[in-house]
């Protein structure tokens, strides 16, 4: 009887494991394309100027649950993410940029996964990144953001509502959903205003100029 050495036992099933691994991913990237091109971009996220609801999640290793409360004051950058997706380390690279020159100062950034957290490890820039990583302790609240595919990155300011939603990737994207979510309100009106004012549009005469050239 052939006697089979150990090492080359070992080597056998970790290379069967590996491959089943791949055709899983390949799977679900499959899956993933294919629902991508049957949802429409309008249906991905939530409607922006809603509520945010709050999140349960636990970190990758630990136990302890933890909460992402919108309106407590912290504007955020919540990014719906999965280590299979191409397209959402291409994000992930972007937040880590944008955080290490600066740009997400005074935001909350977390990364949620749907992925075990096992899957972390085949994905260069989620297993470097030094962002927020967090899977839902459950399904309460996550239902809302209308998570149809990934990436889907949605933008918070401190009174919870949302600002931005979509499926950004390019730094210039990621940029103008952090000053969405840090730019009040009322300046964001003025903003508007403003820009209208610039590019010529016509200006409807008020009851207020009526009395002042009376």
């Amino acid at each position: 009887m052939i006697r089979i050495p150990l090492y080359l036992a070992v080597a056998q099933w970790a290379l069967l494991a590996a491959l089943g691994l791949l055709v899983v991913v390949m799977f679900r990237q499959l899956g993933r394309l294919m629902a991508g091109t049957s949802q429409s971009s309008a249906e991905l996220g939530p409607p922006v100027g809603s509520s945010a609801a709050p999140l349960t999640y636990v970190r990758p290793g630990e136990e302890t649950v933890l909460r992402l409360t919108p309106g407590d004051g912290q504007p955020a950058l919540v990014a719906f993410v999965d280590p299979t997706c191409p397209s959402c380390e291409e994000l992930v690279s972007v937040l880590d940029e944008a955080r290490d020159a600066g740009g997400l100062t005074g935001l909350r950034t977390l990364l949620l996964i749907s992925d075990p957290p096992g899957y972390l490890q085949i994905s260069d820039a989620f297993r470097s990144t030094g962002l927020e990583i967090g899977r839902p302790a459950g399904p309460d609240g996550v239902g809302s953001y209308r998570v149809s595919a990934t990436p889907l990155l949605v933008a918070l300011d401190g009174a919870g509502v949302i600002r931005a939603a979509g499926p950004v990737t390019k730094p210039a994207q990621v940029r103008a959903y952090a000053q969405a979510c840090l730019l009040p309100a009322a300046a964001k009106t003025l903003a508007v205003v403003s820009a209208a004012a610039t590019t010529g549009e016509p200006r409807h005469e008020t009851q207020e100029d009526r009395r002042e050239h009376g």
